[in-house]
């Protein structure tokens, strides 16, 4: 399986795709999802896995046992290259992060609220948006 593959497969082939490379079945995700996460297996397959920073961070996640109430959030760096990968109704939207803001369908945006924006049609928060910020609790 090659990456220039997968955007030629049908649904179907990309769930037993995703069943084959993760040892379990598909998600309910978008084609366009299923194929980044083969994709993702892929390359990690090639290259190898996630960077020390990262594991850093999903460590830190996995001690605060989920929990809202930390005082300090988790560092979340957006370096230029970064792709940001959202669901919205069943369709997958991918942002890439640029040296001086952000790529969506092909045009340039100074902000990621914008792009929100356009997604859904109202007003939203971009980081909250893309899962960079939590939504603040009510006292």
């Amino acid at each position: 399986m090659s990456l220039g593959r997968l955007a030629e497969l049908p649904p179907q082939d990309l769930k037993a795709e995703w069943a084959r490379r993760y040892g379990a079945p598909a998600p309910a995700l978008s084609p366009e999802l299923l194929r980044l996460g083969i994709g993702y297996k892929l390359q990690e397959q090639r290259l190898g896995g996630i960077s020390r920073a990262t594991r850093t961070l999903l460590r830190q996640v996995a001690a605060s046992g989920g929990e809202g109430d930390q005082k300090k959030p988790l560092p979340r760096k957006l370096t230029p290259g970064t792709r940001l990968i959202r669901d919205w109704h069943g369709v997958g939207h991918t942002v890439i992060v640029l040296e001086d803001g952000f790529e969506y369908d092909g045009k340039h945006w100074k902000s990621l609220t914008a792009i929100a924006k356009t997604i859904t049609g109202n007003q939203w928060n971009g980081p909250l948006f893309f899962g960079l910020a939590e939504r603040k609790k009510k006292p």
